[in-house]
């Protein structure tokens, strides 16, 4: 067992981290200096307050939500009420110690979701737990992986090494060729699609140069502010350029990378939106004090990737809930799909000794439908002892109310097409 002191942990600030241990993914270890987002009053003009939006006040009106703009007046926000109330009933109905979620829609970058709930600490929300990387990245940065490995280590999905071990640790024996014991041989798809840690780690010491994964990663987000209504914590990602051990680890996902649930789901839009960044938003309208109108920034989207580069580390994706780490969450114990449209995915598994007692980690990004991406979403949780439930369950149960409300919606165009036909 591996013990990490407390200063591999210092962003993540909502813990207090003690100590850390390994469970399935790695621990990341985090540099307080990493710079935060800073909500730019000059974004809208100058008329914006400085804070912006009060997340605090953010409540039910109508058929959607608002809330406060600091120093006066409303904004009406792009929250999906059935997803926004998926997410926090599950937290709420197993009672969550820590969890955070996130979904948003691929095509515009709204954000239809924002969860943030503590069983343990109720003071705490989603401008804690959605938008704060107080977790580390764990096995979800393979994602960042699998994009340098194919875009600056020229392979593919297909793409295969002999391997022993890495299921729960990676070793200097398992990045080096050992043919006696490396028995079982296996693709890139398949470390992705079962969070192998072995694969990931000799694939990028053998193929990559820690000055392309450190890229790739910055590129994708991490180490960088992104624009939003409100601050969102930039990741945390420390890419060891001297030490080949670390360095595979860091592919791996063992500690050096921090992420928040707001970012994971971007890095899965991004791989389902051909590698372009959606630009989230939150407010779709807003108005002062004296009840003007408020302009709105516009904001790009960011190119992260290629097209083919993300449809390759997408179809590695695919394998997650077809066949690996989340087959449970989106099949029946006869391995009959629980859903009537495909999702693409990454889990990410540790626990950690901290002040607090123990905490499990558990993230699954990913997004839906495979065929034509509409929605991507993050979830991290971080259960006690006796865990709750999975992340890959509330990933499943965002997707599955995302399916209901589109065939709801479906029916009422049907029903008021018919109801004008026949006036």
């Amino acid at each position: 067992m591996t013990v990490y002191p407390m200063s591999h942990f210092s962003r993540c600030f909502l813990l207090g981290f003690a100590s850390v241990v390994l469970a399935e993914g790695p621990s990341q270890g985090a540099d307080p200096e990493t710079p935060k987002a800073t909500w730019a009053a000059a974004e809208y003009g100058g008329r914006m307050p400085a804070r912006g939006l009060l997340l605090e006040s953010i409540k039910r009106q109508g058929t959607g939500y608002v809330a406060s703009l600091a120093g006066g007046g409303t904004a009406e926000l792009t929250l999906d009420p059935r997803l926004q109330e998926a997410a926090e009933g599950v937290f709420d109905a197993f009672h969550i110690p820590y969890a955070g979620a996130v979904v948003i829609s691929i095509s515009d970058g709204r954000v239809l979701a924002l969860a943030g709930r503590s069983a343990v600490s109720p003071e705490l929300g989603p401008e804690e737990l959605a938008l704060q990387d107080w977790a580390p990245a764990a096995s979800v940065f393979k994602i960042v992986s699998a994009t340098a490995l194919v875009s600056e280590g020229g392979l593919n999905a297909n793409s295969r090494t002999c391997y022993h071990a890495g299921v729960s640790s990676v070793l200097a024996d398992n990045l080096v060729d050992m043919p006696r014991i490396d028995t079982t041989c296996a693709t890139l798809a398949y470390g992705i699609g079962k969070s192998q840690n072995a694969i990931l780690a000799k694939l990028s010491v053998n193929h990559l140069r820690p000055d392309q994964l450190d890229r790739v990663g910055r590129s994708l987000g991490f180490g960088r502010a992104i624009p939003f209504d409100v601050p969102i914590a930039a990741s945390h990602l420390d890419v060891p350029a001297t030490d080949r051990l670390e360095f595979g680890r860091a592919a791996a996902g063992f500690w050096h990378s921090t992420l928040s649930p707001m970012h994971g789901a971007l890095i899965a839009a991004t791989i389902a939106n051909g590698g372009d960044m959606p630009a989230p938003r939150l407010v779709e309208r807003a108005t002062s004090a004296s009840g003007h109108v408020i302009a709105l920034p516009s904001r790009p989207s960011h190119p992260a990737m290629s097209p083919a580069v993300a449809r390759e580390v997408g179809q590695m994706m695919e394998f997650t809930t077809r066949m690996g780490t989340a087959k449970g969450a989106f099949h029946d114990k006869k391995g009959r799909p629980l859903l009537s449209i495909g999702v693409a995915g990454k889990t990410g598994t540790l626990s950690a000794t901290t002040d607090k007692g123990y905490l499990g980690y558990s993230w699954f990004v990913g997004y839906a439908p495979i065929d034509h991406p509409q929605i991507a979403f993050a979830v991290a949780l971080g259960n006690q002892s006796v865990w709750r439930i999975k992340a890959s369950y509330v990933g499943r149960r965002i997707v599955e109310e995302f399916v209901n409300a589109e065939r709801d919606r479906r029916r009422e165009r049907t029903g008021a097409r018919l109801l004008t036909a026949s006036r």
